[in-house]
Order: C-alpha cells, then sequence, then structure tokens
C-alpha cells in the first residue's frame, strides 16, 4: 500500500474527522475504522467521479431528453395510426357509416386521449402559481 503525505485545508480535515467519529459512533471499532481508511474511501470515491467526468461516455442530458420525446412522439402517432385502422375496421364490420362516422369517432378517441394526458400532467407535475 503505498503512502502520501499530504496537506489538506482545516474544513476538509474538520469534515473527514467528523466522518470518521460518525462511524466510530455508529458502532464501528478503531480496528475497523481509521483516519486513514477513511481517506482512502474518500479518495476512491473521489476518483470515480472525476473519471466519469472526464469520459466520453458521460451522461448527456439534452440528448437524452431529445431521444425521450423522439420516442415518446414516434410512440403517439403510431397508436394515432393503430386507433385509425381500429376504428376503420369496426366501422366497417359494423355496417359502415363512412367517413363520416369514422372521423367522429376519431375525433372522441382523440379528445379523450388529450383529457387523460391533461389529468395527468396536473396530477404528477406542479403548475407554476400565476402572478396577479
Amino acid at each position: 500500500m503505498g503512502r502520501m503525505g499530504i496537506y489538506v485545508k482545516d474544513k476538509i480535515e474538520k469534515e473527514i474527522r467528523d466522518i470518521y467519529l460518525l462511524d466510530i459512533q455508529n458502532g464501528a471499532s478503531p480496528a475497523e475504522v481509521s483516519l486513514s481508511s477513511t481517506c482512502n474511501e474518500l479518495l476512491r470515491l473521489g476518483l470515480i467521479m472525476h473519471k466519469a467526468k472526464n469520459t466520453e461516455d458521460t451522461f448527456n442530458q439534452r440528448e437524452f431528453n431529445r431521444e425521450l420525446l423522439r420516442k415518446v412522439s414516434g410512440s403517439k402517432e403510431g397508436i394515432m395510426i393503430l386507433l385509425t385502422m381500429m376504428t376503420e375496421l369496426y366501422v366497417n364490420s359494423t355496417g359502415g357509416g363512412g367517413t363520416e362516422r369514422i372521423d367522429s369517432l376519431l375525433s372522441q378517441y382523440l379528445a379523450e386521449i388529450d383529457n387523460s394526458e391533461s389529468d395527468a400532467d396536473s396530477r404528477h407535475f406542479v403548475k407554476p402559481e400565476e402572478s396577479e
């Protein structure tokens, strides 16, 4: 095991000692935990974060949002196509009624989809308060 002599700021030293004392208070024996082992673990975690920050495979929120929007839009379009096909099959198998009946049923279905999206939006997301 390598040995390093380093200097740290007083604030960092206090935080490390607080972590060490917390481990002792939580039941760890001095044989299980030491200032050296606490520092070693903190350095290991810091290196993991440093490597993740400097790799090209880091998470890109903008790309994730773009891909999610693309997939959701495609899914909604696919659902609308399937809904149209099923409505046409239903109308034709029940005796017809022409494109007017298909348009009417599709309008009802799509309105219900929009209503359910609005309901879900109001249940799951906090709305900003309107300024008076």
